[in-house]
């Protein structure tokens, strides 16, 4: 969950932090500034270290991987259990959430770690380029590298590629959903690279799917300004005319080879109120085998699932896992 009393705390920290990036000239909106308080606020309680470290002691770990030179920075870690001499790991790929300008693989260390250990995948937990530094098609064509390394890699780490899955959190979420889209397309693949690969399966947690929708409504503490720029590198208005824009909104390429979907979701999301609900339609309008999960309070709302000490949160999680666990076991 995204707290929001934070709002309140973040806009008490935004004078000073804006004049500490223009001495240092670094390109910023007042989203990144937002998620950026949140990651550091709330990474502890995501991560909890005792735990974490119990966890990651029963597991294999490499970390930082690059898994293409033309995106450096944008490592994955590779978590996994023990298997059986000669059997195959079904796989997890994981992009964690932060507003399309924020974020990082290790805030969601705790939690992939879990995934790895009560699934018995490799999963494979994921960096990608942030805005407004990288915008437009950048970081999408970053994850479809990376999901062509585990393509590419299949052998070495025995991942058995027709049990794979992506999920994602908020933006992560999003970029789940364009990656469930672009094996599909050829003009998609023409935006954003040959994607080598497929999911079967997907876990969407409190994605924004419709980025037209999100820009039309605004949020305030220029939210809405902030997601334009981060994502398009233009203001709102401009945004709308951009040139992806209509290669750039899961809701819009929903297709019968989607992957089973299982949507998480808010009815009170304050960024993304009703785009899942509006994503849900399509998926099954097409096809597509999809389950849900939502709360319904104010407090359980963006990305609430994170939250390890929240009752609807751990019914999500459950879920999750009883999904994933479902699709890895072959049952329909």
């Amino acid at each position: 969950m995204l707290p929001f009393f934070c709002f309140i705390c973040y806009n008490q920290l935004t004078n000073p932090m804006k004049e500490a990036q223009k001495e240092k000239k670094v390109r910023t909106t007042a989203t990144k500034r937002l998620f950026r308080f949140v990651d550091k606020a709330f990474y502890k309680s995501q991560n909890p270290p005792r735990e974490t470290a119990e966890v990651l002691s029963r597991l294999t770990v490499f970390r930082d991987i690059t898994p293409s030179p033309l995106f450096p920075d944008a490592r994955l870690d590779l978590l996994f259990r023990d298997r059986a001499p000669g059997d195959k790991y079904p796989v997890i790929f994981h992009i964690h959430g932060g507003g399309f300008s924020a974020g990082d693989k290790s805030c969601r260390n705790f939690y992939c770690a879990k995934l790895a250990l009560l699934t018995g995948a490799a999963v494979i937990n994921v960096n990608h380029p942030l805005g407004p530094e990288e915008t437009g098609p950048i970081p999408l064509r970053s994850l479809v590298q990376t999901v062509n390394w585990v393509k590419e890699n299949a052998e070495k780490y025995s991942f058995d590629l027709n049990k794979a899955l992506v999920t994602g959190d908020s933006s992560g979420a999003y970029y789940a959903a364009m990656l469930s889209a672009i094996p599909s397309s050829e003009k998609l693949q023409s935006i954003y690279g040959e994607m080598k690969m497929r999911f079967g399966a997907a876990v969407f947690n409190c994605g924004i799917f419709d980025l037209v929708y999100s820009i039309k409504h605004p949020l305030p503490f220029g939210i809405t300004r902030g997601v334009s720029l981060d994502i398009t590198g233009l203001k709102p208005k401009k945004a709308l005319e951009w040139e992806y824009m209509p290669y750039a909104c899961p809701v819009r390429l929903v297709t019968p080879e989607f992957p089973r979907s299982l949507v998480i979701y808010s009815k009170k999301d304050f960024f993304a109120k009703g785009q899942a609900e509006a994503f849900l339609e399509e998926l099954r309008s097409n096809g597509v085998y999809a389950e849900e999960f939502h709360s319904t309070k104010f407090l359980d709302n963006h990305a609430f699932s994170i939250n390890l000490k929240n009752r609807v949160a751990e019914d999500a999680r459950e879920k999750a896992f009883s999904f994933i666990n479902s699709f890895f076991n072959g049952n329909e």
